[in-house]
């Protein structure tokens, strides 16, 4: 797959996910607001909100085995918040 060349530009606001084992054979996906100050590819992104989390089984996100509709779950959250941030919600 090739990639567009990356001209570098980036918004003020976004999304970090991370994904937390809880170490009860589960996972924990966060999904954070972030800030930027630089509106550039190196910028530093710092904290805002804490948007939502959920736990899903670590042999299923293992083995990429969630099911379609988690997959769509997931998606779905991040753009409706991607959305939301740059006020583009409806």
């Amino acid at each position: 797959m090739l990639f567009e060349v990356d001209d570098g530009t980036r918004p003020g606001v976004g999304l970090v996910v991370s994904l937390l084992n809880l170490g009860d054979g589960q996972s924990r996906l966060i999904m954070d607001d972030v800030r930027s100050q630089r509106p550039v590819r190196a910028t530093a992104w710092d904290f805002d909100a804490f948007y939502t989390h959920k736990a899903h089984d670590n042999a299923a996100l293992d083995d990429m085995a969630l099911s379609d509709d988690v997959y769509h779950d997931i998606g779905v959250a991040l753009i409706a918040r991607l959305l939301a941030l740059n006020g583009r919600s409806k």
